[in-house]
């Protein structure tokens, strides 16, 4: 079975058991936080896939990885259901893709979009600003920023917003005049 079918469904029946906006919201969170431990514990993945770990050990990943410890909310009990489901169906290692596709899931539910900021150095808050009205000029949804430094780019912006590029950075500038130096 296909790995994006798989996660669309546990991702739309978990959507839909959360039932109200805020759990759904909170929920939403918890996927990104979700995403955010993956990223920096690479050794999840693997301890996923183990198939000597006992389910009941995932079970504990997987709550701490989407912050579940202590007690959860409402929220905390739907996304259980979920991880309990997974690791009955032997689905574990479709987790990660499961929380991807959860937060497509909201964002298309919610109308929103992801607004991606890179530069090289951290914004000031006044610049901030005047990104965020740039990309709600752009966009008729509701957008969700994330910021990313990247000295990489030497200077200027990359903005990202769905699936249109604005590229005003110094590196693409710098590309641009080696390609023509390189033409000639």
């Amino acid at each position: 079975m296909d790995e994006g079918l798989i996660s669309r469904r546990y991702a739309k029946a978990l959507f839909h058991y959360a039932g109200e906006p805020e759990v759904q919201r909170l929920i939403y969170e918890k996927m990104k936080l979700f995403q955010e431990s993956d990223a920096a514990h690479p050794g999840l993945q693997k301890a996923l896939q183990n198939p000597v770990l006992p389910s009941k050990t995932k079970e504990t990943l997987l709550a701490t990885a989407m912050g579940l410890l202590p007690p959860p909310g409402a929220e905390g009990h739907a996304i259980l259901r979920l991880i309990r489901l997974v690791l009955r169906n032997h689905r574990e290692m479709y987790m990660k893709s499961i929380a991807r596709m959860y937060e497509e899931v909201y964002r298309t539910a919610h109308d929103m979009a992801r607004v991606k900021v890179t530069t090289a150095v951290a914004l000031l808050p006044a610049m901030r600003e005047k990104v965020e009205a740039f990309a709600r000029k752009r966009s008729g949804k509701r957008l969700e920023f994330i910021y990313r430094v990247e000295p990489a780019i030497v200077g200027g912006i990359i903005l990202e917003i769905g699936d249109r590029q604005y590229d005003a950075s110094v590196s693409r500038k710098l590309r641009e005049i080696r390609v023509g130096f390189l033409k000639k």
